[in-house]
């Protein structure tokens, strides 16, 4: 289960992210690109616990 989400964070990281590319203004690019690598890392860090 908890591959299964890591995965899911991975796809949604990378989803957002290629969103980002899509926006109009700075701010929203720069603001969905974070949140795109946030979910991203996450995803790393729940497969990889410390």
């Amino acid at each position: 289960m908890q591959i299964f989400l890591s995965i899911l964070m991975f796809i949604l990281g990378i989803a957002i992210m290629t969103v980002s590319f899509k926006a109009k203004k700075e701010l929203v690019y720069y603001l969905t690109l974070a949140v795109g690598v946030i979910i991203f890392f996450t995803g790393i860090f729940m497969v990889f616990p410390k």
